[in-house]
């Protein structure tokens, strides 16, 4: 006997939740306009302050104190002649500018030197504590930098550095380089170990294998790195002001500083000027290094 009962198959029951695909396809970039609102929200008061900062560097002078008037180059003059400011003459700007481009070129290549060769040990080899060393090298972020100026000065006085630009060197450059062997790691642990393998089967040392297999895989996170490096150099006030003690060895930072405290809203427009000329390698360096930012993994 058969059975002659037709089965018939549940129809799919339409749960409340459900957003026809038509629906959907109108909030699917929700997210994303949603995100570019809350950037511009964000960008455009800080990018209107630097705009702002640029106008008054090429204005005249000043209406009620806030908005410029007219167009000059005479603020910009301290890059051909001595800066003076309310009859104050200050060091040339190009010598400031030397002893700034010292201290955050020779802090970001020890930086990223030494930071290269640790993310590399770190990544590539087992020994017994690597995974406390690898921690431990984040516990220098996690108190402030005036916590360390009592052992930092002990140092430099025993090395005799105090007053020096190797000094300020010599402590940033080691001041950062727990972030930047944190950063480089996780380039190193992207690279296949295969492609080690296949270079020591060729014969290839070690030495040759990290130049000509890592550096060009890890290029990205190189230059990101050596970015930070370099503007956390040539943005530091805090150590140059407490370890220099010459006033014919100054940097930008600190002349920024004195001509803020000292100057008259008259002079407004060559403190702007000065300003300017103070982040224009930065925004240089950011112009040419975003695509290595928009690349380096944490």
């Amino acid at each position: 006997m058969h059975d002659n009962t037709v089965r018939i198959d549940a129809l799919p029951v339409r749960s409340e939740g459900f957003t026809p695909p038509a629906r959907a396809g109108r909030f699917k970039g929700l997210p994303n306009l949603l995100s570019i609102a809350a950037l511009t929200l964000v960008t455009v008061p800080l990018l209107f302050i630097y705009v702002w900062l640029i106008l008054i560097s090429f204005g005249d002078k000043m209406v009620n104190g806030i908005l410029p008037q007219g167009f000059t180059f005479r603020n910009w003059s301290f890059l051909w002649s001595e800066l003076t400011v309310d009859g104050m003459v200050y060091p040339s700007i190009w010598g400031i500018f030397a002893n700034t481009l010292i201290i955050a070129v020779g802090s970001s290549v020890l930086e990223v030197s030494a930071g290269l060769m640790a993310g590399y040990v770190i990544s590539r080899s087992r020994f017994p504590g690597r995974n406390g060393l690898l921690h431990s090298t984040m516990l220098t972020h996690a108190f402030p930098a005036v916590t360390s100026l009592i052992a930092s000065f002990y140092i430099l006085n025993e090395l005799g550095l105090i007053n020096t630009l190797g000094g300020i060197i010599l402590l940033k450059g080691f001041a950062g380089l727990g972030m930047s062997t944190w950063i480089i790691k996780g380039f190193f642990d992207d690279v296949p170990k295969e492609l080690e393998w296949a270079s020591s089967v060729d014969g290839g040392s070690r030495i040759k294998t990290f130049a000509a297999v890592y550096l060009p895989l890890v290029w990205p996170g190189i230059v990101a790195v050596s970015l930070f490096a370099f503007l956390s150099g040539w943005g530091e006030y805090i150590m140059v002001s407490v370890f220099l003690f010459d006033d014919d060895i100054n940097t930008l930072s600190l002349i920024v500083r004195s001509l803020f405290s000292e100057t008259s809203t008259a002079s407004y427009g060559v403190v702007m000027a000065v300003g300017s000329f103070y982040m224009l390698p930065c925004l240089i360096l950011y112009f040419f290094s975003q695509r290595a930012l928009m690349r380096m993994k944490m």
